[in-house]
């Protein structure tokens, strides 16, 4: 047979074309960043800026906070008074959606479900419905690391209450009015920074667990229903459902049926295991709200996802915040776990390697759900490199007096520090040994932080954290946040990783 030129030439070329290499697929199917407003700006041209610079990192799911604990970020007319002032007129969602969509990224919307913060509209409008200690106080009476604690916890078991006459219409009208492809469930719990055991004793509550545990009999509400007590452990009697409540405890004020609650036994002279039905009733709520969102959202977009960032391990969430996310799985498609460094104790090699336990394991609770996806925080891989200068920053504005705490800050990172901002450790060195102007010293710290030279941040602990997540054999990834990845020069470590 003979072939002509132009065929010898054409077969060469697939003969050539068939061996040469080609750029593989990206080896994580789900690359997610979450992300907030102030990433992305206030403008048309600065949302597409930050989408561009997700599209390059191979991102190919922006996971945005769009309610928070200042308010919600988009100009909706049924929750007007509680949209943030830059965001009346300009429809951030709106924007970013197309533009995701548009480099074919998915968009996850980001709600702060039980947390407002104290001065917010609801909170404002609406104290009934916050969460309440046995005082009777909220969240915000709290004190935290010395200071007052500023978010205000709202009361997940309400009815009609926050949940149902708030939280889930503002979902809803999101979901009715935006193309997004999923709605992303974070603080679905409750306080778990301070008092974990103190919410919620509101006026709801300290009714609604009685009947939510079968503390007494309506139909029967004077008889003990008390069987022989024929077996030899109290407990055995259990089925028979007696009467735990004392006879008087109408009378008891707050204090008094919370701690019964809380601390009491459920036979006179048995175990103080009360307890147990308290923290059972509080995860059913969280998971309840969970069921009702998604059956709420699903009438109006049948094909809408969930997402849920949780802690990292459910057992011990469900007894501290009530989230037990293994209870989720019905009505949440993608799990994130926040595995951050911050969760774990050690050094970062050995949070890789309690990282790597703690996936493996998430792995077998997770088994019921569509996807599993760890979550790891960027900028708390730099504790060492970040930590000592912001602890100057603290000492200098209280006054810069105190030059032992300040030298003993300093010399943890004086060395990097000379390496990659030579003027910087030159400043510090000279206040160390003559104290003077602390403003002064303080505003090039500021400086610093807005701009950290290239290389500060050693670009590997991204790398080898991200590395550690994949070799745990999931399907994805969030990385936590773009702030972070941006004010660390992390988007070419990233990039590079999401890439391969």
């Amino acid at each position: 047979m003979r072939y002509s030129g132009n065929r010898i030439a054409l077969l060469l070329a697939l003969v050539l074309a068939a061996g040469a290499p080609t750029t593989a697929a990206p080896t994580l199917k789900g690359r997610a960043v979450w992300a907030s407003p102030r990433d992305a700006g206030t403008t048309e041209a600065s949302v597409v800026a930050f989408v561009e610079q997700l599209a390059k990192a191979h991102v190919n799911t922006l996971i945005m906070e769009l309610k928070t604990s200042a308010g919600i970020f988009w100009p909706s007319e049924r929750f007007a008074p509680a949209v943030v002032a830059d965001y009346r007129d300009f429809d951030l969602p709106a924007v970013l959606i197309r533009a995701c969509h548009e480099r074919k990224i998915a968009f996850h919307v980001w709600f702060f479900d039980f947390a407002e913060g104290g001065s917010s509209h609801v909170a404002q409008q609406h104290p009934e419905w916050l969460a309440l200690s046995p005082e009777g106080k909220p969240t915000t009476a709290e004190v935290l690391r010395g200071q007052p604690y500023r978010m205000a916890w709202m009361c997940p078991a309400r009815r009609p209450g926050y949940t149902d006459q708030w939280l889930i219409p503002l979902i809803k009208e999101f979901a009715e009015r935006y193309d997004v492809d999923a709605i992303h469930h974070d603080y679905v719990r409750y306080p778990g920074d301070l008092a974990p055991d103190t919410y919620c004793f509101c006026d709801y509550c300290l009714d609604a667990i009685p009947k939510y545990a079968s503390y007494y009999a309506t139909t029967h509400p004077d008889d003990p229903l008390l069987a022989p007590m024929d077996r030899p452990h109290l407990e055995a009697h259990w089925e028979k459902s007696p009467k735990v409540l004392p006879p008087n405890w109408k009378d008891y004020g707050r204090e008094m049926k919370s701690r019964l609650l809380l601390e009491g036994s459920f036979f006179p002279g048995g175990n103080r295991d009360l307890d147990y039905f308290f923290y059972e009733y509080r995860a059913h709520h969280v998971a309840e709200f969970t069921r009702q969102v998604f059956e709420e959202v699903r009438r109006v977009k049948p094909r809408m996802e969930f997402s849920a960032a949780v802690f990292k391990n459910p057992v011990q969430s469900g007894r501290f915040i009530g989230q037990d996310w293994r209870r989720f799985s019905p009505w949440v498609q993608y799990l994130m776990p926040m595995d951050y460094r911050s969760h774990y104790a050690g050094d970062f090699e050995t949070h890789l390697e309690l990282l790597a336990e703690s996936i493996q394991q998430q792995k077998v609770w997770a088994r019921d759900f569509a996807h599993f996806w760890p979550g790891v925080a960027a900028y708390q891989l730099y504790d060492e490199e970040r930590e000592p200068l912001v602890r100057l920053r603290r000492l200098l504005r209280d006054g810069g007096t105190d030059v032992a705490e300040m030298r003993a800050a300093f010399d943890k990172i004086a060395p990097r520090l000379q390496s990659h901002s030579p003027d910087l450790h030159g400043a510090i060195e000279a206040y160390l040994k003559e104290p003077k102007d602390a403003a002064e010293l303080g505003a090039k710290l500021e400086a610093f932080f807005a701009n950290v030279p290239e290389g500060y941040y050693p670009t590997e602990r991204i790398t080898k954290t991200l590395e550690r997540v994949r070799a745990q054999d999931v399907e994805g990834v969030v990385v936590f946040s773009a702030g972070g990845i941006t004010s660390a020069r992390l988007w070419d470590a990233v990039g590079e990783f999401f890439g391969k």
